[in-house]
């Protein structure tokens, strides 16, 4: 018995005649660019080739296909992952499976199931032609933050923060982000936007604190939708405005005036 096991599953688009494999193929390797990376990165652990290849699914093993199922696979040396695509005449089917053969296996896994559990859903609803691309990063982006990015690097002497007051609960909330001081304005552009729960809250509230350099600043946050994200990004570090970039859908440019 596997240690983990999920289905999911989501009507068939009427008329669809696409089989198992063609499903599996489309919600996985016709992702968006960023989030195939994402993935990719992700899957790292288990060992998956990088090339494409007809015998593979995004570096997954063909272990079986008929037109109705088909079985993708990814032994490694710390878990057997196994994700079967089922077709019925109305409903499509994914279901993963997980054994933890060694340690760590189970406290990676739990890193990594809380986007699993997005990223299939949602793929089988873009696939299906019932959501938006823009939707899915947003959910994948801020989980993996809210869970990991942001517990890690607010521990991190030098990550600049940026401390909102919460619009309903209002307690402070700590955020981090990139940008950059250019004399008594520190910019930065959300990837997402007034989607962003830390935008939200400046809309509600526009006076925030900043640690910069270790120093906590006042300041008073300005929102500039007028302004050119993309090319604001270019005078920000490099790095960061890369990930903004390449995740963010709804670039929004932000400037607080510091006291």
């Amino acid at each position: 018995m596997p240690d983990f096991t999920s289905t999911v599953d989501i009507a068939r688009p009427a008329g669809d005649q696409r089989d198992a494999l063609a499903w599996a193929r489309a919600v996985w390797e016709d992702a968006p660019p960023p989030l195939r990376v994402f993935l990719r990165t992700g899957w790292l652990g288990l060992g998956l080739p990088t090339r494409l290849s007809p015998d593979r699914v995004l570096g997954w093993t063909i272990a079986s296909a008929t037109p109705d199922r088909v079985v993708l696979e990814a032994p490694s040396p710390l878990m057997t992952t196994r994700n079967t695509v089922h077709l019925d005449a109305d409903r499509v089917y994914w279901t993963t499976e997980v054994s933890y053969d060694r340690f760590p296996a189970r406290q990676l896994w739990a890193l990594a199931a809380p986007i699993h559990e997005l990223v299939v859903p949602a793929r089988l609803r873009q696939v299906a032609g019932a959501s938006r691309p823009g939707d899915l990063q947003h959910r994948i982006v801020t989980t993996f933050q809210r869970r990991l990015g942001n517990p890690v690097l607010s521990r991190l002497p030098g990550q600049t923060l940026l401390e909102t007051t919460g619009r309903r609960s209002g307690l402070p909330r700590r955020t981090p982000i990139g940008g950059r001081r250019v004399g008594e304005a520190f910019w930065l552009v959300s990837e997402f936007g007034e989607r962003s729960q830390y935008v939200r809250n400046l809309q509600a509230d526009p006076h925030v604190r900043l640690r910069l350099h270790g120093r906590w600043l006042r300041g008073t946050a300005h929102l500039l939708p007028d302004d050119d994200a993309r090319a604001r990004l270019k005078s920000l570090p490099r790095w960061n405005s890369a990930a903004v970039q390449a995740f963010g859908t709804d670039l929004l440019t932000i400037r607080i005036d510091l006291e």
